[in-house]
């Protein structure tokens, strides 16, 4: 099974955490600083519980704050080329999203897009505790970064649909239709007529092929017209929904709720972080 820093996503920054992860149990309690957002939340969990698995000692901090070091901080503010400059004796690492190659074409051209800071701690947690229970169950998050990010509102996420991909072919994640979803996954696409949906779905599992296509496209059609969700968005909300054996809803279903419920308090930080943690 391939690891997150054998994608080339993660090429830029893998020997910073490699080395940051070999200074980790030497190390004095680590500081995690994060802003009060939904991104630094779900990247705090994952170094959390990466760190819990093996009992390295930590603390979390909101900020603006001021932090001694060892740490890591996680920003989510402007995006730059490259990630940003690290030190790992003592640890100062800094996860901010950085423009890197996501996919590349049957020709070898590269696909650039945004590695989001969730996904730089996944893959450190990924090396903190490759096998902890707690991290391993956070795994599917290492999509939400993305998912919060604009890029899908400009265009096809190449970094979006290696992680997508990675995690469906270890087994992770299922890819489905959103006819296939058992919640009501229509909520985002407000376009789409819920009385057609629900007669289209008693009858698909009796569609061939062709006929699946033709129902999707027709049950779409309002909402590829309306013009008010990227066409990126609407193609992974649609086409690609994501389902996580033990969940009672879609994965998607889940980023839109907390992201919908976010009041921006520190009080929700924590809160999202021990529930993602716990369960």
């Amino acid at each position: 099974m391939r690891t997150l820093l054998e994608l080339e996503a993660f090429a830029p920054i893998a020997d910073n955490l490699r080395s940051v992860n070999n200074q980790l149990s030497n190390s004095e309690t680590i500081t995690i600083l994060i802003p009060p957002t939904p991104t630094g939340a779900v990247a705090s969990a994952f170094l959390e519980a990466a760190m819990l698995d093996t009992n390295i000692p930590y603390r979390r901090r909101i900020s603006p704050r001021e932090i001694s070091h060892p740490s890591i901080v996680i920003s989510d503010g402007i995006t730059t080329d490259s990630p940003k400059e690290f030190s790992s004796d003592p640890i100062k690492l800094n996860l901010s999203p950085f423009f890197t190659i996501g996919l590349r074409d049957i020709e070898g051209n590269p696909s650039r897009s945004i590695l989001s800071p969730v996904a730089q701690a996944a893959a450190l947690a990924e090396l903190i505790a490759p096998d902890g229970l707690r991290t391993r169950k956070l795994r599917p998050w290492v999509l939400a970064g993305n998912w919060w990010g604009e890029t899908l509102n400009q265009g096809q996420d190449s970094v979006y649909h290696s992680l997508r991909n990675h995690l469906r072919e270890e087994g992770t994640i299922r890819v489905v239709t959103i006819l296939e979803v058992d919640t009501d996954a229509i909520n985002e696409l407000k376009n789409i007529d819920s009385e057609r949906f629900a007669s289209t779905r008693e009858v698909w599992s009796s569609l061939d092929a062709d006929g699946k296509a033709k129902a999707i496209s027709t049950l779409v059609l309002p909402e590829l017209i309306s013009d008010k969700m990227p066409m990126p968005r609407i193609e992974e909300l649609v086409w690609h929904r994501i389902i996580v054996k033990g969940s009672e809803e879609d994965f998607h279903s889940s980023m839109s709720k907390i992201k919908g419920k976010w009041d921006g308090s520190p009080d929700s930080t924590s809160e999202l972080i021990e529930k993602l943690i716990t369960n």
